[in-house]
């Protein structure tokens, strides 16, 4: 088969490489989509801190089709299924309750430390499948790791607080245009958007947020008007910028929450002062990925409310090129590699 393998540290190519077979709790996929995100840009320059071994397949938001389960594989062959990214150590309290994304020992990532899906075929363990039936592939297979977070996301939020009147969504890229779809589908809030990039507060615009803001310095200022003061109840960072915290921090008073998914390099201080930056009361939570249960819970969202991501699609002997795309910034939502 083919797949787009990382070679060594920034090498990638599209290779000839064995057919893979199913073992003990296993399923053998014949690959629908693959999306590809940031995470890829990240993953195929093999950064000495994700202890990869190479080669590896990349792509870790996956959809496909089962064609053949190994023993206690559980799938039935001809099954539209979807790929939770992450492999916990599947013994403790959290991967038992189908939250790997808060294992206790450490996760593994399919498409960095084990085969991915920009290839033909994958082999996946059969615990970290979701059923994927109704949907379509295309736009499905984004949705199990930049659809997740946006939902893990706006979840968390909703742990946080009660009130959801006036939401900030900061970053209307590949989460965030999704996340705006999920706040407009299950809240009545009046949704605000910042992005420094035009055609995405466009998209924003379209997609139904009711605001929507240029970043720059005078955001803060423009954010506040709209809502007659520090009024925001939720932002969702999809930056996490020092600008982007800064923001989150100007807008919101006692008794809202800032949820940061973005991986900016920025910081927001805890200060335990009378005139902080921020101000008492807000509740802050740094989230990342979600759980398999989330993943599913998603999923059923999306069959009742029909929310999409934007894409662009490539075939897979473009998948190189589908990387770089999204590394320079010009992919609006997402970019999926169909083999």
């Amino acid at each position: 088969m083919r797949a787009f393998q990382v070679l060594a540290p920034g090498r990638t190519e599209l290779v000839e490489t064995d057919d893979p077979a199913p073992g003990p709790g296993e399923v053998l996929l014949q690959v629908a989509a693959t999306g590809v995100c940031h995470s890829d840009v990240f993953i195929r320059q093999a950064p000495p801190m994700l202890g990869m071994s190479l080669p590896v397949t990349l792509g870790h938001e996956i959809v496909g089709v089962v064609r053949e389960a190994g023993p206690g594989g559980d799938w039935a062959a001809g099954s539209q299924v979807a790929v939770y990214v992450l492999r916990g150590c599947g013994s403790c309290s959290a991967c038992k309750r189908g939250a790997d994304n808060l294992c206790r020992t450490g996760y593994r990532g399919i498409g960095t430390h084990t085969d991915g899906g920009l290839a033909e075929f994958v082999v996946v363990p059969a615990r970290n499948l979701v059923d994927a039936s109704g949907l379509d592939a295309t736009t499905a297979a984004p949705l199990t790791d930049a659809g997740l977070t946006a939902f893990h996301s706006v979840r968390s939020a909703a742990s946080l607080t009660d009130d959801w009147s006036r939401t900030l969504v900061i970053g209307v890229g590949g989460l965030g245009h999704l996340a705006l779809q999920m706040v407009l589908a299950t809240t009545e809030a009046e949704v605000i958007t910042v992005d420094a990039h035009e055609g995405k507060l466009e998209l924003a615009a379209r997609l139904g947020a009711h605001h929507v803001v240029p970043a720059g310095a005078a955001a803060a200022n423009a954010v506040r008007d709209l809502v007659h003061g520090r009024e925001i109840d939720v932002v969702l960072d999809f930056v996490g910028a020092d600008d982007t915290l800064d923001l989150a921090a100007q807008v919101t008073n006692r008794g809202s929450a800032i949820v940061v998914a973005g991986l900016g390099g920025g910081a927001l201080g805890f200060e335990a002062t009378s005139a902080g930056r921020l101000m008492p009361e807000v509740a802050l939570r740094r989230v990342s990925a979600g759980s398999r249960t989330e993943l599913a819970e998603l999923f059923e969202l999306v069959r009742r409310t029909g929310i999409r991501p934007e894409v662009k699609c490539y075939p897979l002997d473009r998948a190189a090129e589908a990387v770089d795309a999204v590394e320079a910034g010009r992919i609006l939502g997402r970019a999926v590699v169909l083999p």
